[in-house]
């Protein structure tokens, strides 16, 4: 049973709230006065509500496009506060930008729009979601850039024409909001959670259609997020079942450094089974050997062997000698018993050596 899908409650309230603010604009043009911010009384509260009302149908419509475009999906990707701390965050500094420039203008026009908000949006998203597509009409997406560029025409427009105006807009507000937007999206250094679930649907599909074609499509995702663990085990899954075997063996190895320790375990089984354990570190080989020893003996061994069946020379051969035969003593004690005489013949005063004779396995 699918999850019942998430509503983006708050782009819903905002594009609710500014219509209903051109609304009442339309009813009582004075609102304009009552509640825009000037710069020669600045208040707070007006410097709030100010971002509600805009000064005609283009600004108002640019503003909207959008908030209704974009918003909706970002939102849902960002998450909803992250989306009202950019969104309100940019619209204040745009006012404050505007103050700034403004405050010893002598009686300056109120200054109202939502421009700040959009402004800061823009920035926020173009630099986090740029690839990011949204739909805007049936059958047709654009990108989340395409959508920026579409805003910022119509705030041009919509400043040289200026049709019915009823208060005042602020290309510095555009500045502010845009700044503290780009500011934002360093902060928020998250993962670009709607594409990587769009990744994943693209994965599911190709994964239908076959190893190659899963393979392909999960090195194209990868090239976008190389850490993303499903990508990691479809692209596995598909060059095992094409046969490449050296390239499996890189994946997987790839996927330890991302794995959870229930995945470990099956990661290293695979690797084993490959033969391809001797592609880890020795010192890694070690330290795996001792986290699966007792959930899986098997795989503890393949490791620990394979550093025996290595290099005398290698430094943490004596460990690996006795760790296997550590390992060997209850179910193959003659095999142990030759490890340890391996030991002492090859690394008679190793620390290893010391070990296994305190321990009385050998004399």
């Amino acid at each position: 049973m699918s999850a019942r899908p998430r509503l983006p409650l708050v782009t819903l309230l905002l594009i609710g709230a500014n219509i209903s603010a051109a609304f009442g604009l339309v009813i009582d043009p004075d609102l304009a006065l009552q509640l825009g911010f000037r710069s020669d009384y600045p208040r707070f509260t007006t410097a709030f509500t100010s971002l509600f009302l805009h000064a005609n149908l283009i600004h108002l419509l640019g503003n909207m496009i959008f908030l209704a475009a974009v918003g909706a999906t970002v939102e849902l990707a960002t998450g909803s506060l992250r989306f009202i701390v950019v969104y309100f965050v940019g619209g204040l500094a745009g006012v404050g930008l505007h103050f700034m420039m403004t405050k010893h203008a002598i009686a300056p026009p109120p200054f109202i729009g939502a421009s700040g908000c959009i402004a800061s949006c823009a920035a926020y998203y173009s630099v986090r979601y740029t690839r990011l597509r949204v739909p805007v009409a049936p059958k047709l997406a654009i990108s989340v850039a395409a959508v920026t560029i579409v805003w910022l025409a119509l705030q041009i427009i919509g400043a040289i024409l200026k049709p019915g105006e009823s208060g005042g807009t602020s290309f510095m507000a555009h500045i502010g909001g845009f700044v503290a937007g780009a500011l934002l999206s360093l902060v928020f250094r998250t993962p670009d959670l709607q594409q990587l679930k769009l990744g994943h649907e693209v994965l599911e599909q190709m994964n239908l259609r076959g190893p190659a074609a899963a393979a392909f499509a999960a090195k194209r995702h990868l090239e976008q997020h190389p850490r993303d663990a499903k990508a990691l085990w479809d692209l596995a899954d598909a060059q095992s079942a094409l046969g490449e075997g050296p390239a499996e063996a890189a994946t997987l190895v790839q996927i330890l450094e991302v794995a959870t320790e229930a995945e470990r375990t099956e990661v290293l089984r695979r690797l084993c089974k490959l033969g391809r354990v001797s592609t880890l570190p020795v010192l890694k080989r070690l330290q795996f050997a001792d986290q699966v020893r007792d959930e899986a003996p098997e795989v503890a061994r393949a490791l620990l062997r394979s550093v025996v069946d290595g290099p005398v020379a290698e430094a943490q051969r004596p460990d690996a000698i006795l760790a296997l035969a550590a390992l060997d003593r209850d179910n193959q004690p003659e095999r142990a018993k030759e490890l340890l005489q391996i030991l002492i013949r090859d690394y008679p005063i190793h620390p290893a050596a010391d070990v296994a004779r305190k321990r009385g396995w050998v004399k």
